[in-house]
């Protein structure tokens, strides 16, 4: 059966999936960790991310950047009043869970990834006359996008559970969900790579071109692949590996013409692949 084509704007354009996504990869981190699932906490994950992305696709400065052509711009301009409102509501949320959840998350550490993602379109950092974003700082984005996401997935349900951040075990499950993100980040850098030229930001595509962006992500992705704790299960490794080998495809068969589909639902959605294929083979 075909979701309308109404209804599956509305979940991609209004960061309903990209949210979904986001608190699928908190509980695969549990699953991976031999942690109980926690609702709460993938739930304050979805709503925060709710949050972001939307108050951040509702500043001007991001219809410059989009421009009129662009039809998810056009989307958001035609529903900034409900965007607003899920905003506001998924902030409230978020809030409500975290202060009435039983458990603890460090307030410097969540500040600091606020911070980032708060500045990350925000004109803040003076360039000569004017005053740019963090995003627009040559390479950065993608790696911005990459750490906050990683943080957020793999550190803050650790962190939860007392667990120690920088032993080797939970290091490599850091650093590999890095390196997975980093590459489809990359993908996003090649799909904007005609606006960051228009803009003269410089990222991966617009310095070394597309192909050259496209094996960096590869590169990402086979050190993805050979970066397993010992003592990972068998089923763990075939979920893992499949879901890179799904990336990889989604990476070599990305150009700058593909559809918005492309991105939204295929990029991001390999985030809830990874989760899907690594909590069924957990639990056949």
């Amino acid at each position: 059966m075909r979701i309308p084509l109404q209804i599956l704007n509305f979940i991609l354009y209004s960061n309903i999936f990209i949210s979904i996504c986001a608190a699928a990869l908190v509980w695969e981190t549990y699953l991976l960790s031999g942690i109980p699932i926690s609702l709460r906490l993938g739930g304050i994950v979805f709503f925060a991310t709710l949050f972001v992305y939307n108050a951040d696709s509702l500043l001007p400065y991001k219809f410059n950047q989009e421009g009129a052509s662009s039809s998810r711009s056009q989307w958001i301009q035609e529903h900034r009043l409900e965007l607003t409102f899920i905003s506001v509501a998924s902030a409230l949320c978020a809030v409500f869970l975290y202060w009435t959840a039983i458990f603890e998350l460090n307030f410097w550490f969540l500040l600091h990834l606020f911070v980032v993602a708060g500045l990350y379109s925000v004109p803040v950092v003076p360039e000569g006359e004017r005053y740019i974003p963090l995003r627009d700082i040559p390479f950065l984005k993608v790696f911005l996008i990459a750490y906050v996401w990683s943080a957020v997935t793999v550190q803050l349900p650790l962190m939860e559970v007392d667990r120690d951040l920088f032993s080797s075990g939970n290091f490599i499950l850091f650093l590999r969900r890095l390196l997975f993100l980093f590459s489809l980040t990359l993908v996003f850098d090649i799909r904007d790579i005609y606006k960051d030229k228009l803009t003269s930001t410089v990222t991966f595509p617009t310095k070394w071109g597309v192909q050259n962006t496209k094996k960096l992500a590869l590169f990402a992705l086979l050190l993805y692949a050979v970066l397993l704790p010992a003592g990972t299960a068998p089923y763990m490794r075939i979920a893992l590996g499949i879901a890179g080998v799904g990336a990889a495809l989604v990476v070599w068969k990305v150009h700058e013409y593909r559809s918005q589909y492309y991105f939204l639902v295929l990029a991001d959605g390999m985030m809830l692949v990874q989760f899907l294929l690594v909590w069924f083979l957990t639990y056949i």
